[in-house]
């Protein structure tokens, strides 16, 4: 039996499989064992959709939103809707018969947010199969692993392996690779985009040496690298498969920082690729304030991207001496500009939404090993409620398997203004 993951984690992994298997048929007899874990990660796609919405007035025009956008089946709408109620998430629900007629939402941010829903999930006592696909899924978000080593460092049933499989590459969840001495698995959404170059490295450098190193920028994103002290990664870096900027030390030379994220949005890497690469392009500048900025080095480069968020300080880190050279890979991107004091310069947020996303994707990152914020584009479509304009989850898109009627803007309109107690356009 696996080891059972902490509720944040468990909260995560929900979210991450409902996400994947929205490109699964819903009738499928297939996904019946996961049924409590889809529901928990339909909660956590209503959760981040109503979030900051106060009152949801009429839940039954919310239903036909989430039905499109979301996948929510309208059948598990109530046990969606449950779940938050039992999760603290969501209180005041008013029932009308079998119908959930409102309410209000209190969702908190994300770390609490998948903390009580992976107590929740925990509560209805999933299937042994469910505990194994959380998991498979938390395991493969750190470093791929040979498909025979799984089952043994996971503790999971025999039997149930290949049915793992079968559904985690179906739910775009899981990919393998091919090598001489058996099938490597990994997760599609860790950055990998040239799966025969990944064959080439954990043959080169074995799959334990590749995980340990991978181990380590998981648990520190941003990682300096070197020939010596990680040579896996430095190969990796110099053939292309890790994105790993690099910025000047106060020594004069280039130094390389590590990071490879687990994406659950796969749009990181094609339309919105830009977003990621200026976000590892900040992620590399500050670890470069914290390993070599000497006596005055960052401590806390989290809380300097809160303060570049931060519009009540115009966006702007107080002045340094090093600041110029720091961060002159971001001003060369036009991330961040300079503003005069003194001798020294402010880095200033150059304030456009691929540069508030990758900072914010930045400070993710940092703080927990791979984006949480928003997840799966979930954010856009929270702007749907205010837009009024139909969004497809990048998810979506890899293998739709059925036709769905799509709402008109008039009705999605006439809807969102129902729901939410606004005036139609």
């Amino acid at each position: 039996m696996a080891e059972p993951l902490e509720d944040f984690s468990a909260g995560l992994r929900c979210h991450d499989i409902h996400n994947g298997l929205r490109n699964v048929d819903p009738n499928s007899a297939t996904l019946t064992p996961l049924a409590d874990t889809r529901t928990v990660g339909m909660a956590a796609s209503l959760a981040s959709l109503v979030r900051g919405q106060d009152i949801v007035s009429d839940a039954e025009a919310l239903k036909t939103i989430v039905a499109e956008q979301l996948d929510i089946s309208p059948y598990a709408f109530n046990a969606v809707v449950d779940t938050l109620e039992r999760a603290g998430l969501v209180d005041g629900v008013q029932r009308r018969g079998q119908k959930i007629v409102s309410f209000t939402e209190t969702v908190p941010f994300h770390e609490d947010l998948y903390q009580r829903l992976g107590s929740a999930w925990r509560d209805d006592q999933p299937s042994q199969l469910e505990q194994e696909m959380l998991a498979v899924v938390d395991r493969l978000a750190h470093s791929p692993v040979p498909s025979e080593e799984l089952e043994d460092e996971l503790g999971l049933d025999h039997g149930d392996v290949p049915r793992l499989v079968e559904i985690g590459k179906a739910a775009s969840l899981i990919s393998s690779v091919g090598l001489i001495d058996g099938e490597v698995l990994y997760s599609p959404f860790f950055g990998f985009e040239n799966p025969e170059l990944l064959g080439s490295l954990l043959e080169q450098h074995g799959s334990g040496r590749i995980a340990e190193e991978l181990a380590a920028v998981r648990s520190h994103q941003g990682l300096p690298v070197d020939d010596g002290s990680y040579p896996a990664l430095a190969d990796a870096i110099s053939r292309g498969f890790i994105l790993a900027p690099s910025v000047t030390r106060p020594e004069g030379f280039d130094q390389p920082f590590a990071t490879l994220p687990y994406l659950p949005d796969p749009s990181l890497l094609t339309v919105r690729k830009t977003v990621l690469e200026k976000s590892l392009a900040v992620i590399a500048c500050v670890r470069c304030g914290e390993h070599f900025g000497g006596a005055t080095k960052a401590r806390d480069p989290a809380r300097l991207l809160t303060a570049l968020l931060d519009p009540n300080r115009d966006h702007r880190l107080s002045p340094h001496s090093s600041h110029k050279r720091q961060y002159q890979l971001l001003y060369r991107m036009q991330i961040v500009d300079f503003v005069p004091s003194g001798n020294w310069v402010m880095p200033q947020l150059i304030v456009t939404d691929d540069n508030v996303e990758a900072v914010r994707l930045a400070r993710d990152l940092m703080t927990y090993g791979e984006p949480i914020e928003d997840r799966a584009g979930d954010d856009a479509a929270r702007g749907l409620l205010s837009l009024n304009s139909p969004y497809q989850a990048p998810l979506q898109t890899v293998s739709r398997r059925r036709n769905k009627k799509t709402l008109t803007d008039k009705e999605y309109s006439a809807l969102i203004a129902t729901a939410m107690g606004r005036a139609a356009l």
